[in-house]
């Protein structure tokens, strides 16, 4: 029999503040279907979002567990995860629910730059346009039905609005669930506390973002694996598309300050599992929780660049054992039916 997880702290059971009825609350909880055509090609970027509100778990890893979920051609620079869930409000693309994991690594690239980026191992969404338009930019996405709540606190300056009164809310709550087993739940309340660390790419325009983009021939002879980069740095050119000349040379993943609540370890509840279709919580499993960080931002999606890439081919008697789960990332996908180790 498996680990039982018995949480006893109800949220808000102390003081009567309890969430609303969830019934329709949020349409980011459901699946949202495309805004697009179904042949789908993205033609726009940049992306923008404004009023999101990101929550991140912060905690360390086994780092021989990290250098697993980094592809061959990055090299781990911390042991600190970023596990977070973000409220999409307002983008281009809808609407929608995401939930994520990055750790800071590093690339040589050929023309001699180290590029220092978060890069992202797992991703879940709820809405298919964002899925395939992160795709594209090699955004390692898939469909989840993921729930973010916040709620409680007295009215006062917060970010909420709840019955048109402003609300700091106190309590939070985070579920995740694919193909019928719950992935990941966190739940407490907000504490305020100082966190002991943070991953080393926050708010540091030096570490961009990065992800690994495959792209395989129709007649699956060969497979082109790319390294996609983001950088974080707003630069002028940017700015001007944005018509935003005010931020150039900032962050695009601007914080709003005032926004932020945090949380300790002690006023965490987590659950997290590996599932017959998700090993997410069998290759990175907390070691050290350091707390959780939840705030309201505004945010630019830029083009990207590819500074390496690498092309594997599979000659006339390839039989379903891929050449290319040799070479990083194989825990992304299931290993065929009826192959061997």
């Amino acid at each position: 029999m498996g680990e039982q997880f018995a949480v006893t702290q109800i949220p808000g059971a102390e003081t009567g503040e309890i969430p609303p009825s969830p019934v329709d609350r949020d349409e980011k909880t459901a699946f949202i279907y495309s805004l697009v055509d179904p042949i789908w090609d993205i033609d726009t970027l940049p992306l923008t979002y404004t009023n999101s509100r990101w929550s991140a778990f912060f905690y360390r890893a086994d780092e021989k567990q990290l250098r697993r979920v980094l592809p061959d051609c990055l090299e781990l620079e911390d042991d600190i995860v970023e596990f977070w869930y973000v409220d999409h409000n307002h983008t281009m693309l809808g609407p929608y629910g995401e939930m994520g994991v990055t750790v800071a690594a590093s690339h040589k690239a050929g023309d001699g730059r180290t590029l220092y980026a978060g890069y992202y191992p797992y991703m879940y969404l709820t809405q298919d346009a964002a899925i395939d338009a992160g795709r594209v930019l090699g955004f390692p996405k898939k469909e989840a039905f993921i729930r973010v709540l916040e709620h409680g606190g007295a009215p006062d300056d917060g970010y909420g609005v709840m019955d048109g009164k402003n609300y700091q809310f106190d309590y939070f709550s985070f579920l995740m669930i694919r193909n019928g087993y719950v992935l990941h739940s966190a739940t407490g309340k907000y504490d305020d506390a100082d966190l002991s660390a943070k991953p080393k790419f926050y708010g540091n325009t030096e570490y961009g973002r990065m992800n690994m983009k495959v792209v395989t021939a129709p007649d699956i002879s060969s497979s082109e694996w790319q390294l996609v980069y983001l950088p974080s740095l707003v630069t002028k050119d940017l700015a001007t598309a944005m018509g935003r000349p005010d931020s150039e040379g900032s962050h695009r993943f601007q914080v709003k300050p005032e926004s932020i609540r945090t949380a300790s370890p002690a006023s965490i509840n987590w659950f997290m599992q590996a599932t017959p279709y998700d090993n997410l919580g069998h290759e990175l499993p907390p070691k050290e929780m350091i707390g959780l960080m939840t705030f309201s931002f505004d945010l630019i999606i830029p083009a990207g660049e590819v500074p390496w890439t690498e092309t594997y081919t599979r000659d006339a008697t390839w039989a379903g054992a891929a050449k290319p789960y040799r070479f990083g990332l194989r825990h992304r996908f299931p290993k065929p039916i009826g192959l061997g180790a």
